[in-house]
């Protein structure tokens, strides 16, 4: 069963404070039912220098990826359960 939130941290990210990564969460449409949004947090650049080199953006990259493969298998499920209610597990 899939929990409810989902988050995918940009890891390779370095930052002053290690805390602060990149994430984005996978989160249900408010407003478009079985439809899910991407919420970006810690995406500022607080370093001396402003900016992303090429592994961060590659991990930055891969968050964006693993998040929309999420969003795709959430909407396919409840696609297959709004045509046969209740047969593939989904916790949403």
């Amino acid at each position: 069963m899939m929990s409810r939130y989902k988050s995918f941290i940009a890891t390779s990210v370095i930052r002053s404070d290690d805390t602060k990564k990149p994430t984005i969460t996978v989160l249900s449409d408010p407003l478009n039912s079985g439809k899910y949004i991407a919420c970006f947090s810690n995406t500022d650049c607080e370093e001396l220098v402003n900016g992303y080199n090429y592994d961060e953006l590659l991990s930055i990259r891969n968050a964006i990826n693993d998040a929309l493969t999420d969003i795709d298998v959430r909407e396919s499920v409840a696609e297959l359960n709004s045509k046969d209610p209740g047969y593939y597990p989904f916790n949403d």
